[in-house]
């Protein structure tokens, strides 16, 4: 879906993905970090265009591009957005360079905000390959609750059908989400 939607907080900005942000996708990733992704790495820019593109045009997404002190540092998406009910958030990844920074908590705080504040939204999910220590981790500090294993639940890039760790906010959980992350972020 192409939106016009821009999320600040700090250095932090998520602006609409476009097209174009694709060869800069290409050159922060390789194939280690985007193992959790459920399809192979693009080989070309042209390719990653193409997934930009799909992405971008589905009625059911918003697409950004994530950016620190304006330069591009990844991607991430609501997916299967169903207004005043429930969105995803996946496609997220980010320059090895920011793993273990406060991008990925800031990133979450301005989407859930704008789920649950704007949208109202009543449910955010994320899911992580079950193989993804890092992601389940990184998930389980945001604040999310786990809700389980989906077995053999989609394809993975690696060409297997990957078990997906399951993990959702709900409304009410929001406000105590909101405070930890914010805390987190002021330390």
């Amino acid at each position: 879906m192409i939106h016009d939607t821009i999320l600040r907080r700090g250095d932090l900005a998520l602006r609409p993905l476009s097209v174009e942000d694709a060869p800069r996708l290409r050159a922060i990733v390789d194939t280690e970090s985007w193992a959790g992704m459920s399809s192979p790495l693009p080989a070309s820019d042209a390719e990653m265009a193409a997934q930009f593109e799909s992405i971008i045009a589905d009625a059911h997404n918003l697409a950004f591009a994530v950016e620190l002190r304006d330069r591009f540092v990844g991607r991430t998406t609501f997916y299967d957005l169903v207004p005043g009910l429930k969105a995803e958030i996946g496609n997220t990844i980010y320059a090895r360079d920011v793993w273990g920074t406060t991008v990925n908590p800031a990133a979450k705080l301005l989407l859930f905000g704008h789920a649950f504040d704007l949208l109202g939204l009543e449910r955010v999910a994320l899911r992580c390959d079950h193989r993804n220590t890092r992601s389940h981790g990184a998930i389980l500090r945001l604040g999310a609750s786990f809700e389980g294993t989906l077995r053999r639940f989609r394809p993975a890039a690696d060409g297997t059908i990957a078990d997906i760790d399951y993990f959702s906010v709900l409304r009410e959980e929001w406000p105590d989400v909101r405070a930890r992350l914010e805390e987190r972020l002021a330390a």
